[in-house]
């Protein structure tokens, strides 16, 4: 993968205030040509984008709560091939969950996994979590759920990656 060059960021950080914008718009906004811009982005999206989506108001779509799960797993005290089969069991079944929307590996007050999910209502996000103590409770040994409200009128700060990209200078 080649090394990213300012432009490359200044491109990006555009597309992530607003993916919508055509090349041409996104030309203007940079000060540079169009054909540079289509050359560059299509350069992204084969190394850098992992993809475009819309980022709904998800309280409005019909999704009232969003729930961060806290887990401790088994996958630190496997080896070899053993941690490898738990790895791939644990990927396909979060894969096969159209609510969830991130699972990452990481550390922190005691947990070594988080799962980022979306739910209709407090039943639906009760039945993922029984599924998930049922399918993977050889590799889950602990969880913790934080909840999030997703109505309207309750959020603080909106997710959105806007937020993340420098102001034009």
């Amino acid at each position: 993968m080649k090394e990213l060059k300012p432009l490359d960021y200044q491109l990006l950080f555009e597309l992530m205030k607003d993916s919508h914008r055509s090349d041409r718009q996104l030309a203007k906004a940079l000060g540079i040509s169009q054909p540079t811009v289509t050359r560059r982005r299509a350069m992204l999206e084969d190394s850098t984008i992992e993809g475009y989506t819309v980022i709904p108001k998800f309280g409005q779509i019909g999704f009232e709560l969003a729930a961060f799960t806290f887990m401790k797993t088994q996958l630190n005290h496997k080896k070899g091939k053993e941690k490898e089969d738990a790895f791939t069991k644990l990927k396909e079944w979060y894969l096969k969950q159209p609510n969830v929307v991130a699972v990452l590996d990481g550390q922190g007050m005691g947990w070594d996994a988080v799962c980022v999910s979306l739910h209709e209502n407090y039943t639906g996000y009760a039945e993922f979590l029984r599924a998930q103590q049922s399918d993977l409770s050889d590799m889950i040994v602990e969880t913790q759920s934080f909840q999030a409200d997703l109505k309207p009128g309750v959020l603080i700060k909106p997710f959105h990656l806007k937020y993340l990209a420098k102001p034009n200078k």
